[in-house]
């Protein structure tokens, strides 16, 4: 049996025909890439089809909340809710997610003041209400619910308006998310246990808003998993000096592998001998030995924010009244001091964002920012842009047909149950006695040394 072996194809790299060789094989990666070009627009296009068929589905409804006025219960019962409402994540399976285009709702906690009257309101999918009124019974057995009319519904959308102007903001977190903000426990007296409430200087501006000025505050929430735990905890390891481990791809265990080993029967021996002088734990508390008071405190608060349930947290306030009656500085300043209150330097806290604040530099540019934060409001959006015009939108919308982004990381603010009953709770109107026994007093007769004219 003879066998033949056909080697005429290696004559293209003898005649000098290697080029067309070449030409074939790169003609052939471009189709390639085409093809997974267009698979991967169509892709992105239905599930941004099913996502927004789904969104489009839902219903949603506006809850007032009043507490009666004697309220006792202090944020820590609103707390309680906000536990309760961490039952609302999902986590969709493939064909939830790229069939039906379920994806996680947010919930919208609002408190709006209106010409001097304060409302608590909650913003939900219809499907969640029997959930968040269990919640809310449980924490204020004598609070009263009710559905109302959206309120924004009232506001002209398109800037300028011959009526009313506006400011508004996104307000985020300046540090990042472990780094907790000053929360309710931090405002108790320490002996006293008399709670100073955290918001009492935002509701008092809220109740002293004139005839025509209106304040919205949002705060829409959704759940998270575990990342600001395994965030926190890389902080922590930062902070306290220790050795962040880095990922080794498989070669490099490979070679490693011989020489952990070794080293481990070493540390058995050693440790059979006694020879080793500190284990893991002796250099723990070590390090924490050469830590100072406030970086210990720092530690500790990071810990205790990373150990609570958390919710990624939107925050925008919007201002709005009559040209006539329109104050920069009570309807602006005065908001944003009031969350001061809530701030520190060593920690963290909250300040408009520079990218999502209403600006009046430019008189046209502002016009278009109104228009676009009060439309995100109205929609309860977690962010808003302002609305692209000629060349920019043609370039944008091309992008975005062929799966391009231009947006950039949006950024997170993670707030847990602590922080956001410290910004969104009912105001306490009862004020605990001291725990420290006081002595009576009573009236004496003058010494008969005391000189008398």
């Amino acid at each position: 049996m003879n066998i033949k072996i056909n080697l005429n194809f290696l004559s293209y790299l003898f005649r000098g025909d290697i080029y067309y060789l070449v030409r074939g094989f790169f003609i052939f990666i471009i189709v390639l890439l085409i093809i997974w070009v267009i698979l991967r627009i169509i892709w992105f296009h239905w599930t941004e089809r099913v996502k927004k068929e789904y969104l489009n589905q839902q219903k949603y409804i506006l809850l007032s909340i009043d507490v009666p006025r004697n309220n006792e219960y202090g944020p820590e019962a609103i707390e309680s809710l906000f536990s309760h409402l961490s039952g609302i994540k999902i986590t969709p399976n493939k064909r939830e997610k790229y069939l039906e285009g379920k994806v996680q709702l947010d919930i919208s906690l609002e408190i709006i003041g209106t010409e001097g009257q304060i409302k608590f309101l909650i913003y939900t999918p219809i499907q969640y209400r029997d959930l968040i009124e269990a919640a809310i019974y449980a924490a204020y057995p004598e609070a009263e619910i009710s559905e109302i009319e959206d309120y924004t519904k009232e506001i002209q959308e398109e800037f300028p308006n011959k009526e009313y102007d506006l400011w508004g903001a996104d307000l985020g977190l300046y540090n990042k998310n472990p780094y907790p903000i000053k929360t309710y426990f931090n405002f108790e007296h320490a002996l006293s246990k008399e709670l100073k409430d955290p918001i009492i200087d935002l509701l008092e501006i809220l109740g002293k808003l004139l005839d025509g000025e209106q304040v919205w505050i949002q705060f829409i929430i959704r759940p998270v998993g575990s990342d600001l735990k395994k965030e926190g905890e890389i902080l922590v390891k930062k902070m306290m000096g220790e050795k962040l481990g880095t990922s080794e791809n498989l070669i490099e265990k490979i070679l490693k592998m011989p020489v952990k080993i070794i080293q481990a029967g070493v540390d058995i021996i050693s440790e059979g001998l006694g020879l080793l002088y500190s284990g893991e734990e002796g250099k723990k508390e070590e390090q924490k030995m050469n830590l100072s008071g406030g970086e210990r405190r720092v530690i500790e608060s990071v810990q205790n924010k990373i150990s609570k349930i958390a919710f990624d947290t939107r925050i925008r306030v919007i201002y709005l009244a009559k040209k006539e009656i329109f104050s920069q500085d009570r309807g602006i300043v005065g908001i944003l001091s009031a969350f001061n209150a809530i701030n520190t330097l060593d920690m963290n806290g909250i300040e408009p964002e520079a990218k999502s604040s209403v600006s009046s530099q430019r008189i046209y540019k502002a016009d278009a920012q109104k228009t676009a934060i009060i439309k995100a409001y109205k929609k309860r959006s977690r962010y808003w842009k302002i609305e692209p015009k000629g060349l920019k939108r043609i370039l944008i919308t091309a992008g975005k047909f062929l799966t391009l982004s231009f947006d950039g990381k949006k950024k997170k603010n993670i707030l847990n149950t602590e922080e956001l009953a410290t910004l969104y709770h009912f105001p306490v109107t009862l004020i605990k006695p001291p725990l420290i026994k006081k002595t009576g007093s009573k009236k004496g007769e003058p010494p008969f040394s005391l000189p008398v004219k």
